[in-house]
């Protein structure tokens, strides 16, 4: 992976990472209080300062040798310098990542929307920053591998073989870790895994705000995002993965059944389809995307485990389907309503109008006077009686003389 450190002004925020390795999967993390711990590693800042993660997304690609992991996150805190603290199974690569990269995957795994109308409203009734990392005193077991200066970011690749040691690195260093997440960190120590360290310092008052994406790769024999850190959590973490591999994807780690997995997205995504060059160089590798939601209100107890992943036995695509209402509307109001307010007024005018129009006819037929009988053919004129002495046929008659 590419090493530059040309990046735009933008980017020039006066944030320097001094740290983390993440590993397998995009995460979003709501965290209200601060906590040492997040969902993807540790946080470590000078005494008297806390840090917190209000939103961490991370996307990782796994060929079957390698992972890629990008990872973005703000930050609430009064410290003016940190660093996080993240293990990985095996050293890892460090770049600037690219923060576009993750406003086309929301469109990627939009869910589809059904519109249903209706013509009826729905009823309502009421209602201080110290000199980077040189090298690791001999006696405290810890390594520096590299340093990588990428103009805002610098990272430190460390090895450690003691928890004790990595805590004292730290403070020497100006960082405390506390007791728990140092607690947490000893099976990765034991398994000997490694750790990417990027230090947060600013010319701002703090460290407040969103952070410049990282970009991370190491050799990985499974599809892995180390979680046990998290367990030292205080407060809730909330961790969306998005899983770039060959195939679906599903979670099969013991912290799988101590909270819930809600499958976001399951589908291949075309390369030739995306528009960002980073989204689309992952998927022309690692075609197929696995997106899930973790809760997980009791950190201590319900994370065992890092996420491990590997082939779904659900072969099928899934889209999230959003069922959305829409009120038909004429002129801005309910159509319905108006519908029935119009047929009204219509059926209540044909009734005045038919009414007057009845009245009018009753009126006309009694102002019309009673006239003499006209005589019809069936009739024959009465005709007046003959005069005295002639008889019908106008004949005179006379007296006959006997």
């Amino acid at each position: 992976m590419a090493m530059t450190t040309d990046r735009p002004a933008r980017l020039r925020r006066g944030i320097v990472l001094t740290a983390v390795g993440i590993i397998a999967a995009l995460g979003a993390v709501v965290v209200p209080t601060p906590a040492q711990a997040c969902a993807c590693g540790g946080y470590v800042a000078a005494d008297g300062y806390e840090v917190a993660v209000n939103r961490e997304v991370a996307a990782i690609a796994w060929d079957g040798e390698t992972e890629r992991i990008l990872l973005e996150m703000d930050v609430l805190t009064d410290a003016p310098d940190a660093a996080l603290l993240i293990p990985t199974p095996a050293p890892a690569e460090v770049a600037l990542g690219d923060s576009e990269m993750f406003d086309e995957l929301l469109d990627v795994i939009a869910p589809e929307v059904e519109v249903t109308y209706t013509w009826w409203p729905e009823a309502s009734f009421g209602d201080g920053a110290g000199a980077a990392p040189g090298a690791a005193a001999p006696d405290l077991g810890v390594d520096v591998l590299e340093t990588v200066d990428l103009g805002p970011l610098e990272a430190s690749v460390l090895s450690a073989d003691d928890a004790d040691g990595l805590a004292q690195w730290l403070d020497e260093h100006g960082y405390v870790m506390q007791d728990g997440l140092a607690t947490a960190l000893r099976p990765y120590i034991t398994e000997g895994w490694y750790y990417v360290a990027m230090r947060l310092t600013t010319d701002a008052a703090d460290l407040s705000g969103e952070l410049q994406p990282v970009d991370l790769t190491f050799a990985s024999e499974s599809l892995i995002y180390p979680m046990r850190l998290s367990a030292a959590a205080a407060t809730d973490q909330f961790v969306r993965t998005y899983v770039f591999a060959d195939r679906r994807m599903a979670r099969t780690d013991a912290s799988e059944d101590t909270a819930s997995v809600d499958l976001r997205f399951a589908g291949a995504v075309d390369p030739a389809a995306v528009e960002n060059p980073t989204l689309a160089e992952i998927a022309g590798v690692t075609p197929y995307l696995t997106v899930m939601d973790q809760w997980f209100h009791e950190p201590s107890t319900e994370i065992v485990s890092d996420f491990t992943f590997s082939a779904s036995t659900q072969t099928g695509d899934y889209r999230e389907v959003v069922h959305e209402t829409r009120m038909r509307e004429i002129l801005g109001m309910p159509a319905g309503p108006v519908l029935t307010f119009l047929g009204l007024v219509a059926a209540a005018l044909a009734l005045l109008i038919g009414g007057r129009a009845v009245s009018r006819r009753a009126r006309r037929r009694s102002a019309v006077p009673a006239g003499p009988r006209q005589s019809t053919a069936s009739e024959p004129e009465p005709q007046p009686a003959p005069p005295a002495g002639v008889d019908g046929g106008g004949q005179e008659r006379h007296p006959s003389h006997l």
